[in-house]
């Protein structure tokens, strides 16, 4: 939640300042192999504010990697979204569309895998021809998708919101053999949440997201208590929020993140409580995020309500 280009499109531009910097670093599995690795950064940018009444346009840029296992499997996606909302004659009242489209590549290191053809009788061995040929180890192409909000905040502390996406629409092909394609599945996204204050400067930040992805599927289901500890304007605001999510049937996700004025940290772990407990003994990944929201100095600076992620 503190990589909303990440989660859809359609929230680019959608946020109470001009211009929105996120930065996120995952990294996990290490109890078990080498360690997976994931980050991001991205920048989105309001434009046309001011000029086409209360609806807003934004602009996005998302560059995000992974790296996976002993074969350095590493995949990186540079992505540039659009998105308009429309404001719903109500102020903080929103209905956003979405696209991105940009370049998705995918690549190994064969020389650090192992295959049973390297079996000398006693290990696997590296030094042994393995037999394999890769047609190619760096595969590039296109990657497209879109996406849907709405929203609704009748104040800067108060908030409720629901939407979905669609990533890899193209179904880009991956594979690093000729003739056996590999074409990545489309993956769809559906999410919600909100702030509700519930007294003084207690809220509450409930959040749920569902990922589906061929025979794949992700449930994650949580809330923040969150403490606001001020009502100073945004460069002076201050709050701390403690909570959880639950990954349904795989991992307890206790987090914590601190907002002070333009500024947000985020820092969450996952215990792991699979079946797979046995090898990881609960140690799942360790995730950190930070979010920048500055205005940009133009002549209406006046903010946006609208969610806060």
């Amino acid at each position: 939640y503190i990589a909303p280009l990440t989660l859809n499109p359609a929230l680019a531009g959608l946020k109470s300042t001009d211009v929105r910097v996120t930065a996120n670093y995952r990294r996990q599995w290490a109890s078990i192999s080498k360690p997976f690795q994931t980050m991001s950064v991205a920048v989105d940018y309001n434009i046309l504010k001011g000029k086409i009444g209360d609806n807003l346009m934004g602009v996005g840029l998302v560059i995000f990697n992974d790296r996976a296992g002993s074969g350095n499997l590493n995949r990186t996606r540079l992505m540039t979204s659009l998105a308009y909302s429309q404001n719903l004659g109500i102020d903080g009242a929103y209905i956003s569309v979405g696209f991105e489209g940009g370049f998705h590549n995918q690549r190994i290191d064969p020389s650090q895998l192992l295959f049973e053809s390297q079996y000398d009788g006693e290990s696997l061995n590296g030094s042994l021809a393995s037999g394999e040929e890769f047609a190619r180890t760096s595969v590039w192409n296109y990657d497209l998708g879109a996406g849907i909000a709405w929203s609704y905040s009748p104040g800067h502390y108060s908030s409720v919101y629901a939407g979905g996406s669609i990533s890899h629409m193209n179904r880009p092909d991956l594979s690093f053999f000729d003739g056996e394609p590999d074409q990545l599945e489309m993956k769809y996204t559906l999410f919600g949440g909100g702030e509700f204050r519930v007294s003084g400067y207690v809220s509450v930040v409930p959040r749920a997201i569902i990922l589906k992805q061929g025979s794949h599927t992700e449930v994650n289901l949580g809330s923040y208590v969150k403490l606001n500890f001020n009502e100073a304007p945004k460069e002076q605001y201050l709050s701390i929020m403690l909570g959880a999510m639950y990954r349904l049937r795989d991992a307890v996700i206790p987090m914590v993140r601190i907002d002070y004025g333009p500024v947000g940290v985020g820092i969450s772990y996952d215990v792991n409580a699979s079946s797979l407990v046995k090898a990881s003994q609960a140690r799942g990944g360790m995730e950190i995020a930070v979010v920048f929201k500055g205005v940009s100095g133009g002549p209406d600076n006046k903010p946006v309500v609208c969610p806060e992620f």
